[in-house]
């Protein structure tokens, strides 16, 4: 994959503002189109420069494109970042967490870079593996450290220890995003979502995750 050249410094405010306003203007145009649909004098015509700056400071069209997807897969993952789970009891932790993951995943830009990373994933496969880690990778890692540390408190017995933390996390996410994620991308459910079916898909999700992860002697299928 090519890399961005080092971008010089810029000599004027004018300069980086125009650089500024370039990536973003680049990052709402391949959202929109995609990699291939978007050329560098579109760009141009828009925030005004010359291909010349964009070469020296990106490397071209594919420096440009790293550039903006580098820059979008941190802004989604900032508020995974925040996402800490305070809750101690196992169903009110794992509905809210639930329910602020899945409104990260179907924000439009959420939406927008995945259909993009789908689409150009084998032609940049590290930004590919960038998204992947500042969305579904990062909540996991979150989930997985609160779940770790019920596993290992002997007062607490809300989690089998015959899965890692991990798989258990990583499940429990499948099961809140997947299809809300898929439905959303190939545009077969309003957005935004209404609060109430977040609610339903959270709930059925907890619901089913509590009872399949509890310790095998907690789980009682007479009832």
């Amino acid at each position: 994959m090519a890399k961005p050249q080092t971008a010089p410094k810029h000599r004027t405010a004018k300069g980086a503002r125009r650089i500024q306003d370039l990536t973003a203007t680049a990052a709402d145009l391949f959202l929109e189109r995609g990699f291939e649909s978007v050329a560098v004098d579109d760009l141009i015509a828009r925030v005004g420069g010359s291909r010349r700056n964009v070469y020296s400071h990106f490397g071209g069209k594919e420096g440009l494109f790293i550039e903006v997807v580098t820059h979008l897969c941190d802004e989604i993952a900032k508020p995974l970042e925040r996402l800490g789970i305070s809750e101690d009891d196992p169903r009110q932790a794992l509905s809210s967490f639930g329910r602020r993951v899945l409104g990260v995943v179907l924000q439009p830009r959420t939406l927008a870079l995945h259909r993009l990373m789908v689409a150009e994933g084998r032609r940049f496969p590290e930004l590919a593996q960038a998204a992947m880690g500042a969305g579904h990778r990062k909540g996991a890692d979150i989930l997985a450290a609160w779940i770790e540390a019920h596993q290992g408190d002997g007062r607490q017995h809300h989690f089998t220890n015959q899965v890692s933390a991990r798989a258990l996390a990583e499940q429990f996410l499948s099961m809140v995003v997947a299809e809300a994620q898929l439905r959303a991308l190939i545009g077969l459910d309003p957005q935004p979502l209404p609060a109430t079916e977040i609610d339903r898909i959270v709930d059925n999700a907890v619901a089913t995750f509590l009872r399949g992860a509890a310790p095998a002697r907690e789980v009682s299928y007479g009832e």
